[in-house]
């Protein structure tokens, strides 16, 4: 029974140094300053260098204790780091005026960032990078959020090249382990294509109807981007020494696993049609996860812009 008591004792010890612990913290925050800082740290701003410029919005904010609390306006000045090797004016231009966060927009203000194409030949040595930091905020209870308020952003010049868009799914099948699961109606409403230059494609977001990948495919084409009707797809293992993984598993093709690819008619697919602006993409891809077998993916991709 003393040995219970004891441990009972200790227990309830324990509880109380943890509530007492819990509500410091709490106080803690409660009494923090309101903070502001871009909603990205880092963030990508890839362009087709065709001579035009192309607008991105860079998005500030207010966060902390008491911001919803908050009425005033509140003026935000950025300025640019001196570590940036992106150049105003051949590079990008940005609106010079402060940023100003008000009630009626929830305290969410967007920063224009214009970035320029014009003399830019792709691909580039290294791409630019833009650092921004916030470094004036005019309300002494409002200060820079440490860990956004500075964001870098890269500069990505892509080549030009007709598959480069946007693109619809008119026909598609997933095969898992042998098993028809799913068809086009279960993959996204649209996916980008991105030219990097010297023939490779990048896909984001999506394998088939999944999402959280990015992976490369290959189109001959001349100097210009001109792809050639009925030009073969051929798919990248690696990209820059890195191993291309679907969910986690390695690509596979009916190149390089033709015996894993039999849902999939290799002999009909990996293929781009061309017939003036209209582009489709016919592939076929998955991947291997050990122990269960393929996953296998088909599908029809129709540029729509």
């Amino acid at each position: 029974m003393k040995k219970l008591n004891k441990l009972l004792i200790v227990f309830l010890s324990i509880s109380l140094a943890s509530c007492v612990d819990d509500t410091a913290l709490s106080d803690q925050f409660d009494d923090g300053p309101n903070l502001v800082g871009f909603l990205s740290a880092a963030k990508n701003a890839s362009v087709v260098a065709d001579g035009s410029e192309r607008e991105f919005l860079l998005t500030v904010n207010l966060t902390g204790p008491t911001s919803m609390e908050m009425s005033e306006d509140i003026t935000v000045t950025v300025e640019v780091d001196e570590s940036s090797t992106a150049i105003e004016g051949t590079h990008f231009k940005l609106a010079t005026e402060p940023l100003s966060l008000t009630k009626s927009t929830n305290y969410v203000g967007n920063l224009s960032l214009t970035v320029m194409t014009d003399g830019i030949a792709p691909p580039l040595a290294a791409n630019p990078k833009l650092v921004l930091n916030i470094t004036e905020i005019d309300n002494n209870s409002v200060v820079p959020n440490g860990r956004t308020s500075t964001s870098v952003i890269t500069i990505e010049y892509l080549c030009y090249s007709p598959i480069t868009g946007l693109y619809s799914t008119s026909d598609a099948a997933y095969w898992r382990i042998g098993s028809n699961n799913a068809d086009e109606a279960d993959w996204p409403e649209e996916t980008e294509i991105l030219y990097i230059c010297d023939n490779t494609y990048r896909v984001l977001e999506y394998c088939g109807l999944f999402d959280g990948d990015e992976w490369y495919f290959e189109v001959d084409s001349d100097p210009f981007g001109a792809v050639a009707d009925d030009a073969e797809i051929t798919y990248l293992t690696e990209y820059n020494g890195d191993p291309i993984l679907l969910n986690g598993q390695p690509i596979i093709t009916c190149q390089s696993n033709p015996a894993d690819m039999s849902n999939v008619e290799c002999l009909d697919t990996n293929y781009v049609s061309v017939d003036g602006d209209d582009i489709t993409l016919t592939m076929s891809y998955g991947y291997f996860t050990a122990g269960s077998g393929p996953r296998e993916f088909y599908q029809v991709l129709n540029k729509i812009n």
